[in-house]
């Protein structure tokens, strides 16, 4: 053991197919890595195993934070809690009635999706209050008493530690009285329950995006505090006696010496990480404006990074008509990844995806009894995945198995086996490129403008082909690009965000009463960041959604530093004009400006780790060569290098291939490598290649 390894930094990425771990000594900046298979029925079980082979124990470990994507698996394998719903009576039935729009216009056979509560376990409760904040419908105690009768009635024979109250009422957001009282009345009569409620996860308007999100922060919460739980007994079982951090969506950290207030806000959890350390990785050398791809086994993550900012939204889906009103990274993920499988679809044309191998049984060259092409199998097929070098060798992969699974498409095809593994290979990446697209030239952003930063156990190889699709001439490689996301966590601020939903006029402002509101939801911000232990100075933005009268959805613009005036006021008008023009091409000049929902966040800055230097020494000379398909023809002595031995400045021309223990660098003829002093790879992309 290293003595001297003291005073380490842990950022762990857990969920999905592996589960990975980044360990950095703070004084030294030694690096370990380490990657197990995740364990879905006890996700904790993987991160110990992780921790166990690091070269200290745990109670050395001076900084842990976990991204996890515990929330959000078991939304998509619906094993939540069971749910009971309190809503104001009448409006029981807003989860099932959703919304009037549809995904596929006219497709006779689409169904809305599936809440996630039951609508025998829908109860309303006599109470109302109007859009003004006005007492309709008192709320009684005989009602609270009915209510508690109504859920007792419900929960006679169910496990207490399976079910979830969620608490959403008309109009909360303007006044939460009956749903606080109704939240504390619950919580004295059902010690065991936990609840939700909207006026704490989502203070919104419209009332079916607040029960959603209402319903989805119940859903998981269990499920989260057992694995916070399991996590924290763990952890003191081996010797680790300090606070340590959940990841969250937006990419803040909260601490977790107690269950967090709002699971809901760990439902990405596991995939922000990526694009927070693609901003790092960018800004390392130089580029402030990146295009983050995160492609693993089943899926790729797309997120945009423009001039050193990241992007957040409050507008996510699970599926479509789902929604979930809290603050996410803006990103987008697509079912194309290494397991993705390759099929004739109805129309008689290749397809590649969403649906996924998955990790058992896997790709065909897994050997675990799979054998339907994928992409993994197409780039074994290749000649560009090492079988004898996946994840270090710890995984031996069956080229004959992959060439038969690709062989059994190209027979439908009528092409060869090696056209058919080049051709499930460019419609991947297309669909990779497409989202690309989809997340900046459908925006107004130029992504010729932007490098990629590719990681991910399949990014890197990938990359360079997409990049070539999309005009961009440069792409970042991490080191360790297969656990870049775990890396993230460790650059991860702690963060508090709130929000005030009331609607003002452009024609009746009142600037200091706006004013006022935005000072007391920056001292509510800044009082619970001292509480989760930062003692800084904090980063304060703020923002507010406009609107034109008579439209229903809103744009975020900023609001600049400063006292709410009638002079700022309007220069705030001012810019969503020209927001607006920019991103629809007109303005409504006269019109009359709706402000809706105003958010304040606060940001802890912490000290970002940084990946040692490299040694300087000869430059790495190739470890052997390989036959690889490039563009149609083989090069039978493509050079293939250990990415370890690489040294600083060294440049490698391709093509080449560069392989490393969590992933494959692909350099086509005409690219070239080089490595920074801290190990990133930066390929220059060949624009005049075909």
């Amino acid at each position: 053991m290293d003595s001297d390894f003291a005073g380490v930094r842990v950022g762990v990425d857990t969920g999905g197919t592996f589960t990975d771990l980044v360990a950095m000594d703070v004084r030294t900046g030694h690096v370990q890595v380490h990657k197990r298979p995740s364990t879905p029925a006890q996700p904790s079980d993987a991160i110990f195993e992780c921790i166990e082979q690091m070269d200290a124990p745990a109670s050395r470990i001076s900084y842990l934070v976990v991204g996890t994507t515990v929330a959000i698996n078991s939304i998509h394998q619906r094993n939540g809690a069971r749910v009971i719903y309190v809503t104001t009576r009448g409006f029981e039935d807003i989860p099932f009635l959703q919304r009037t729009n549809r995904r596929f216009h006219y497709d006779l056979q689409w169904s809305s999706p599936t809440p996630l509560v039951l609508r025998r376990d829908s109860v309303g409760v006599p109470e109302r209050i109007d859009y003004q904040g006005e007492v309709l419908i008192p709320l009684t105690d005989d009602g609270l008493n009915q209510l508690a009768a109504d859920i007792r009635r419900r929960l006679d024979g169910a496990a207490r530690g399976d079910v979830a109250l969620a608490v959403s009422f008309l109009f909360s957001y303007v006044s939460p009285d009956h749903e606080l009282r109704t939240r504390d009345y619950l919580r004295s009569e059902f010690p065991d329950v936990p609840v939700s409620v909207s006026y704490e996860v989502a203070p919104i308007w419209r009332e079916y995006d607040r029960a959603s999100t209402t319903l989805v922060d119940a859903y998981v919460r269990p499920l989260v505090h057992q694995f916070v739980q399991s996590m924290q007994g763990g952890l003191e079982e081996r010797g680790f006696d300090r606070h340590w951090s959940l990841f969250k969506s937006p990419a803040g950290q909260v601490p977790s010496q107690s269950p967090p207030d709002r699971p809901v806000q760990t439902l990405l959890s596991g995939l922000s990480g990526g694009i927070i350390a693609g901003r790092h990785f960018g800004e390392a050398v130089g580029q402030s404006n990146v295009i983050t791809l995160d492609m693993g086994g089943t899926s790729t993550d797309v997120g945009v990074v423009v001039d050193g900012l990241v992007r957040y939204t409050t507008e996510w889906e699970i599926e479509f008509g789902l929604p979930v009103s809290a603050p996410f990274i803006d990103m987008t993920t697509i079912g194309a990844g290494g397991g993705s499988i390759a099929f004739i679809n109805k129309g008689g044309l290749l397809q590649v995806g969403p649906s996924s191998a998955g990790a058992v049984p896997g790709p065909a060259c897994y050997g675990q009894g799979g054998d339907r092409p994928t992409v993994t199998d197409a780039n074994i097929a290749l000649g560009r995945l090492n079988p004898e070098n996946f994840l270090g060798g710890e995984v031996k992969l069956h080229p004959d198995l992959a060439v038969r699974a690709v062989e059994s498409l190209s027979g439908s095809l009528g092409t060869s086996v090696e056209a058919t593994a080049a051709a499930i290979v460019d419609v991947a990446n297309e669909n990779i490129a497409e989202a690309i697209r989809q997340m900046t030239i459908g925006r107004g952003l130029d992504p010729r403008e932007f490098a990629i930063v590719a990681f991910g156990g399949a990014g890197p190889l990938h990359a360079a082909a997409i990049a070539r699709s999309i005009g961009v001439e440069q792409v970042i490689v991490p080191p360790h690009p297969g656990l870049t996301s775990a890396f993230g966590t460790l650059l991860a601020d702690l963060r508090v965000d709130k929000t005030w939903t009331n609607i003002v006029r452009s024609d009746r402002l009142d600037p200091k009463a706006i004013d006022d509101r935005l000072q007391g939801l920056v001292l509510d911000a800044t009082e619970d960041l001292r509480r989760e232990g930062y003692g800084g100075v904090p980063t304060l933005r703020r923002s507010v959604t406009m609107r034109y009268l008579g439209q229903n959805y809103e744009e975020e613009i900023p609001i600049p530093a400063g006292a709410i005036t009638a002079e700022s006021a309007r220069d705030l008008l001012e810019s969503f004009h020209q927001h607006y023009e920019q991103i629809y091409g007109y303005r409504i000049a006269d019109e009359i400006i709706e402000m809706v929902q105003f958010n304040v966040t606060v940001i802890g800055r912490t000290d970002n780790p940084r990946f040692p230097e490299i040694e300087s020494g000869a430059d790495g000379a190739p470890v052997g060569t390989r036959s690889v398909l490039f563009d149609g023809r083989y090069v039978a002595d493509c050079p293939i290098y250990d990415r370890e031995d690489l040294a600083p400045n060294q440049k490698i021309e391709g093509p080449a291939i560069i392989e490393e223990l969590d992933s494959t660098t692909f350099l086509r003829p005409g690219d070239s490598l080089t490595v920074t002093r801290d190990g990133t790879a930066i390929v220059q992309i060949d624009s005049t290649a075909d």
